[in-house]
């Protein structure tokens, strides 16, 4: 009677990640490296030792193909990140005007009248407006940036989202420190708005790359001799 033996494979996320930083396909070889020392490792030490282990190494590689990237391509990652902080910058910082004029524009600029209880729910809703709208933004700008930044999406778009949320962080205490009439106890909530946009440039660098993978396995699938 023969033994069914079962493939352990590596965690899924683990070499997802990885495979959004590889910038050539001859790096490939690195995740052929991982998964067949993870396997032996599965079947010598247990898979819960392995799992621990392939997470670390691949931490080690995206770092490694980070600075890689840094390192081959400096340039165009500098003036992707600063051209999309400029024009994020820009973006955001002009929403709320576009916005108030929009609603003006259908009232037909005729400012309606408003009661305490009118003016707290307008003021909701117009937060709420310029902070999705600041998101989508984020995540059009990222997109942006990672289409620019060609098989080098999530280096630029990982150091966009830090150079953007540094820039808010120092534009806020710069104008707290100059006496402008900004509330310092708002930080915390800026801070965590300017995080979520972060996150959302990111995500425009994952789609963008996923988009480019499909369609180059489609080619390459569409290229192979019969």
């Amino acid at each position: 009677m023969s033994r069914r033996v079962r493939t352990v494979q590596p965690p899924r996320i683990a070499v997802w990640s990885v495979g959004l930083f590889i910038m050539e396909e001859q790096i490939g070889m690195q995740q052929q490296i991982l998964d067949e020392r993870f396997s032996d490792m599965a079947s010598r030490c247990g898979t819960g030792r392995a799992r621990r282990w392939y997470w670390s190494q691949c931490v080690k590689t995206i770092a490694g193909l980070v600075a890689s990237g840094f390192r081959t391509a400096p340039w165009l990652i500098l003036i992707t990140t600063l051209s999309g902080a400029f024009l994020l910058q820009f973006v955001t910082g002009n929403l709320q005007r576009v916005i108030m004029e929009f609603i003006s524009l259908l009232n037909h600029h005729v400012m309606p009248y408003y009661d305490s209880k009118h003016v707290a729910s307008h003021l909701f809703w117009m937060y709420y407006t310029v902070f999705l709208g600041s998101l989508l933004a984020s995540l059009i700008i990222g997109s942006l940036v990672a289409m620019v930044a060609k098989r080098r999406e999530m280096i630029a778009t990982m150091t966009l989202s830090f150079v953007s949320l540094i820039m808010t962080v120092r534009i806020f205490w710069e104008s707290v420190a100059m006496h402008y009439p900004v509330d310092p106890a708002l930080f915390p909530k800026i801070f965590i708005d300017q995080l979520s946009a972060s996150f959302l440039i990111v995500i425009g660098g994952i789609i963008v790359r996923e988009i480019r993978s499909a369609a180059d396995q489609s080619l390459s699938g569409a290229c192979r001799p019969t």
